[in-house]
């Protein structure tokens, strides 16, 4: 579903720029618009936001839960909003396409913004005074044995641990300046960025496939 999404505005965005070029009967309309190299390139980014996104969902409390299914409605409901303001200015066959291409970031963006509003709200383990290592070592959850999932969730588990460990030391040692509270900012808003953006590219793959062909 996120590399149908994908999929989709890559296309769309190719389709504008063969017609802007091309004349209508070219050959080259049809060579040009996209086939395995595209289809194979963004499988992997899409399985890469999958594998951020099976991981993170595991590892979130029931609240964010919450977060993001109010995310979803208010991505449908956004959605028919767009769409009935759009309608008297783009053309039918392409109406839902564009609707879904503009909702991707903006949409990702205020949910990117909720999570770390969430993660700032929620309780933190207490990393002052300790180092780097004892913090991994006393709050690092040991997973699920040997397999790749754990694995994978132990180390979205260490980024959350650094992340609280460097802006809670950087404050309390040596003020907001210090290099360590730039750090846990960038680890929080990349690792919620990513989930949000995931998230919303698989609710806009979904209905792609629902509702019309992405090819």
């Amino acid at each position: 579903m996120i590399a149908a999404g994908s999929l989709e505005a890559a296309r769309l965005r190719r389709r504008a720029w063969l017609g802007q070029y091309l004349r209508d009967d070219s050959p080259w309309h049809r060579r040009l618009r996209g086939g395995a190299v595209m289809v194979v390139r963004h499988q992997l980014l899409a399985a890469l936001l999958a594998l951020v996104l099976l991981v993170k969902l595991r590892l979130l409390p029931p609240a964010t839960w919450l977060l993001l299914l109010a995310g979803a409605v208010g991505l449908v409901l956004v959605r028919g909003w767009l769409r009935r303001r759009l309608a008297p200015h783009v053309v039918e066959a392409r109406l839902m396409a564009i609707t879904r291409r503009l909702l991707v970031v903006p949409v990702a963006g205020l949910l990117a913004l909720a999570l770390v509003g969430m993660v700032l709200l929620s309780p933190q383990p207490w990393l002052i005074g300790l180092d780097w290592e004892a913090a991994l070592i006393r709050h690092l959850p040991s997973g699920e044995g040997g397999s790749l999932l754990g694995f994978f969730e132990r180390l979205a588990a260490a980024a959350d641990i650094t992340r609280a460990w460097a802006m809670q030391n950087a404050e309390a040692q040596l003020g907001f300046g210090a290099p360590q509270i730039l750090l846990g900012w960038l680890l929080m808003l990349l690792t919620q960025g990513a989930v949000a953006w995931a998230f919303v590219r698989l609710l806009v793959g979904a209905d792609a496939l629902r509702g019309e062909e992405v090819s």
